[in-house]
């Protein structure tokens, strides 16, 4: 062999091992890729959980999560549903219409059991109000915890086709984070709705409805009562029929008391069979001694049964009242107080203000 011969032939196979190392260098450097990409989905999942964790206090987790879709995906509109009650109810969006959100609807209405991840690109217009906004691409995003349904996050681009399945594949990634935080939240409020309840009436309790009434004074629109409610002779019915009656009897004034309400009014057990409560936006005192006959006459005939025991019983009422924000809240609960002792002074089962 000649040494052109040689030559040429180590040339080839110097640029065949040179051809085969640069391939597997290209190879190298999209794993190196991939697992940057993973690297980073896996910091944003941690800084997404520590985010929505950071805010699960405030009341405003589905803000929160609709914050990061916008903030993630650069996406147009984003909406979040949570599921009450069984159905989906939107809980924030910056749409002024979501018509066009059909799965939900026949999610909600029954006509659809599941809901599974969807991606549309449309290059007609599906948003459905009369303002002039435009989506031609989405993703309907269900989260879920195990199999239970726990909300729904929709993300629109006014952009044809600016969603595709990489958002999916993200979205995917940290849904099951954001299902963790969503359950978390829940947890979080059962148990800080719990410590603000009377365990045995269900009703506020002393220290939450003390910790609220300042602030809520301050937007009592046309004024505010307080008004103070107690068991009349409830040591009796103790004495008489055992604790466990009386204890019925608590449940069962307090769930009339509250259901006889309005959702805006606060409703707390004061101590033992005493009840108070705060009432909003309140124009006449006549109108609250008028609620509050309703109520202890609602009170007086409905009877108590427990085991074998019917029985009857009825309530003692004092009413005060403020026409402004700016009332002693203490003053007031010592004049509904006064009134209440009145009310038992007179014979009891009676109203006083």
């Amino acid at each position: 062999m000649s040494l052109l011969e040689q030559y040429n032939r180590l040339k080839k196979e110097y640029e065949g091992y040179q051809k085969m190392a640069e391939y597997t260098m290209q190879q190298q450097n999209k794993k190196i890729i991939t697992q940057d990409k993973k690297l980073d989905m896996l910091s944003l999942i941690v800084e997404i959980s520590q985010y929505i964790n950071k805010y699960l206090r405030n009341g405003e987790i589905a803000s929160t999560i609709n914050d990061i879709m916008i903030g993630i995906l650069g996406v147009t509109y984003s909406s979040v549903y949570l599921i009450e009650n069984r159905k989906l109810k939107l809980k924030v969006s910056n749409l002024k219409n979501i018509l066009h959100h059909n799965s939900i609807y026949e999610f909600n209405n029954g006509s659809r059991n599941e809901l599974s991840t969807s991606l549309i690109n449309s290059p007609d217009n599906i948003y459905k109000g009369n303002d002039n906004i435009s989506i031609h691409s989405a993703i309907l995003m269900p989260i879920y915890l195990k199999e239970n349904l726990l909300g729904v996050i929709v993300v629109e681009h006014k952009i044809y086709k600016y969603l595709s399945d990489e958002h999916i594949k993200l979205l995917t990634a940290i849904s099951n984070q954001i299902a963790m935080c969503i359950e978390n939240n829940r947890l979080y409020n059962k148990i800080k709705e719990n410590s603000q309840r009377d365990f045995l009436t269900g009703l506020f309790n002393r220290s939450y409805f003390f910790s609220v009434i300042y602030e809520k004074i301050k937007d009592c629109g046309a004024g505010f009562a307080i008004v103070m409610i107690d068991i009349d002779d409830f040591k009796k019915c103790n004495d008489t029929y055992g604790h466990q009656y009386g204890d019925r009897v608590l449940r069962q004034v307090s769930n009339i008391i509250k259901n006889s309400l309005r959702r805006e009014d606060i409703v707390s057990r004061y101590g033992g069979e005493e009840i108070i409560v705060y009432m909003y936006d309140i124009k006449s005192i006549y109108d609250v001694y008028t609620r509050m006959c309703k109520i202890k006459d609602k009170i007086k005939t409905s009877p108590i049964n427990y085991r074998n025991i019917k029985s009857y019983i009825t309530v003692s009422i004092g009413i005060s009242m403020c026409k402004a924000g700016n009332g002693n809240v203490e003053e007031l609960i010592r004049k509904a107080d006064m009134n209440l002792y009145r009310a038992k002074d007179s014979g009891k089962d009676n109203v006083i203000y």
